[in-house]
């Protein structure tokens, strides 16, 4: 106020000097105004434009750089959206409900006295639909505790009763990271398939770890622990999501999901287009043991074209959905089940010479199981300036035909996201799908 009130000496040199004719007032209010005019549309040009340019474009002026730095601090290539295009749409996943994850567990019953939370933030990686129910399970990279929600988002049942929101406890839970990364329900075996991404073994090699699971009324119960037969070159660019399929020939396998293009990491991980699902088939070892092997890697179409790869999920054994944290996006697409009688190109053992397929690879072949259609892909929702505001998105499950519930990480600190990711991170959302 003082400021409005007082003298401003920025203000002050536009004042006509002591003495001067109203003509010269005028000529230099009218210079001012247009010169005012002139740089709220360049700075307009600059907002509209900062976030494609942001989400990976190639800015043209030192303008539209210093834009980009300012509004986008990580540079995201491959997909992207331009808001004003007719089909925005079309190619738009709606939000219906969502709601962060830490007031679930606090508010879970109808006064808000629910008990002390035990966790201090919650890194949703991935989630899951309860079997028979309409509820779903969420791990979290941070914590052993696996979250149990209702599918609606919700507090209290219809009858007002507190929900069943709550925090399964894991047993030997030291308080550590789990790095649980993807969790799907296997309905086979009636269990879940934990994955944590990646894990030093005897060997000194970093491999998935994966887990067979019950989750039940309050607790996970561990049925088995077996590593995959798959190494990966960094330790945070493992197994990202996980879906059982079943193949033409009946048979069940796990599809992981990996993070990075080409399973890598560093420059080729982040090339956009090369995304890869690894089947894998669990197999007895000597001693009573496991160990889950490769048997196709599939490539994921390139119109998915994403820098990352963040979750995936099956419906009906039939549609696929893969997501893109980098990209806040999701492919959709239908799953082709093949009955391994043909061979398909290995296009990637040259870039993973450690990742040798076993049994069912021959040369530079392996037999094909599933393939995958070209697909469409959705974006989630953006703000007023198309900026991307959904930055952490980990986790999808089917939870309809038209519909995918998402969770959320935290958002990256240190200026590694802009401040917009806050709002939606740590969270459940459901999203619907364009008819």
């Amino acid at each position: 106020m003082d400021r409005l009130l007082g003298p401003d000496p920025a203000a002050d040199r536009f004042l006509a000097p002591r003495g001067a004719s109203s003509r010269g007032l005028w000529r230099t209010v009218a210079v001012t105004a247009a010169t005012a005019a002139a740089l709220a549309v360049v700075g307009t040009t600059i907002v509209l434009r900062s976030t494609p340019l942001g989400a990976g474009g190639d800015p043209s002026s030192a303008g539209g750089a210093a834009a980009v730095r300012s509004s986008s601090p990580r540079t995201v290539t491959g997909h992207d959206i331009d808001c004003t295009d007719g089909g925005y749409t079309k190619s738009t996943l709606k939000l219906v409900t969502e709601e962060p994850v830490v007031r679930l567990i606090s508010e879970r019953s109808p006064d808000g006295s629910g008990a002390a939370v035990p966790i201090g933030k919650f890194e949703a990686s991935d989630v899951a639909g309860v079997a028979g129910g309409s509820h779903v399970f969420v791990v979290f990279d941070n914590s052993f505790k696996i979250g149990h929600f209702a599918s609606g988002l919700t507090y209290v049942t219809p009858d007002g009763e507190a929900e069943t929101n709550k925090l399964l406890s894991w047993p030997d839970d030291d308080g550590s990271d789990s790095q649980f990364e993807a969790l799907t329900y296997n309905a086979t075996s009636g269990t879940y398939i934990v994955i944590q991404e990646s894990v030093v073994n005897g060997s000194g090699s970093m491999v998935p770890r994966i887990m067979e699971v019950s989750l039940g009324a309050d607790a996970a119960t561990v049925h088995s622990t077996c590593d995959g037969a798959f190494t990966f070159a960094s330790e945070n660019k493992g197994f990202e999501g996980a879906a059982i399929a079943t193949a033409a020939d009946g048979t069940s396998y796990l599809l992981a999901l990996c993070e990075g293009n080409y399973c890598a990491g560093g420059k080729a991980g982040r090339k956009p287009g090369h995304g890869r699902i690894i089947v894998m088939a669990r197999e007895a070892t000597a001693g009573g043991g496991c160990v889950w092997v490769p048997r196709q890697t599939v490539a994921i179409p390139k119109s998915a074209y994403f820098m990352d790869y963040s979750a995936i999920s099956i419906f009906n054994n039939s549609r696929v959905a893969v997501s893109s944290q980098e990209n806040a996006a999701v492919w959709i697409g239908e799953l082709e089940l093949l009955d391994g009688s043909h061979l398909t190109p290995d296009h990637d053992h040259r870039v993973h010479g450690s990742h040798r397929r076993s049994g069912e690879a021959t040369g530079d072949y392996e037999r094909a199981l599933f393939g995958l259609s070209d697909g469409k892909v959705y974006d989630f929702p953006r703000n007023d300036a198309c900026q991307r505001i959904y930055c952490t998105i980990e986790g999808i499950h089917w939870q309809e035909a038209d519909k995918l519930v998402a969770v959320s990480d935290k958002m990256k600190s240190g200026g590694k996201q802009p401040f917009m990711c806050m709002t939606h991170d740590q969270s459940i959302h459901t999203f619907l799908i364009p008819a």
